[in-house]
């Protein structure tokens, strides 16, 4: 048989001590009836008897705050695991589709820009480089519109 311990040596304390009250009170009413001695037992029996209700409730709700952070516990456990494993699919499956739609969008408007930045400057290259590159006259009479 395990040591008793805590919760268990207490009840059988509690126990022994009923029992005890209970013979005396009994032993007192059927054999020594002096009425002020059967009162002190009776209050004895009837404190202990309280006593006893309210170590009971007290149990109760100690094991009712047990079985309810056990269950706390293990359900956020098992919300943990579902959660994590559900959300990191979900984000996968959200944040792949979101960002290529994204970067395609931005790439697009990048490469829009760049080629129009890059043809313009190399347009104005050559037309600059073929005025350079043209006849004198030709550059005059371009440039005075007089002429």
């Amino acid at each position: 048989m395990p040591p008793l311990s805590g919760r268990q040596t207490q009840f059988y304390i509690d126990v022994v001590y009923g029992v005890a009250f209970s013979l005396g009170f009994g032993y007192l009413l059927v054999f020594g009836m002096d009425a002020r001695v059967a009162a002190l037992q009776g209050g004895l029996v009837l404190g202990y008897f309280l006593r006893v209700w309210e170590n009971m409730s007290i149990y109760e709700q100690i094991l009712e705050e047990q079985v309810a952070q056990a269950a706390e516990t293990k359900v956020a456990a098992e919300v943990d695991d579902q959660v994590s494993g559900a959300v990191a699919d979900e984000v996968e499956t959200h944040v792949e589709d979101h960002v290529e739609e994204h970067v395609d969008d931005r790439v697009q408007e990048r490469v829009e820009e760049e080629v129009d930045d890059t043809v313009q400057r190399r347009v104005e290259e050559e037309v600059e480089e073929h005025i350079e590159d043209a006849d004198p006259r030709q550059s005059d009479v371009v440039g005075d519109p007089s002429a």
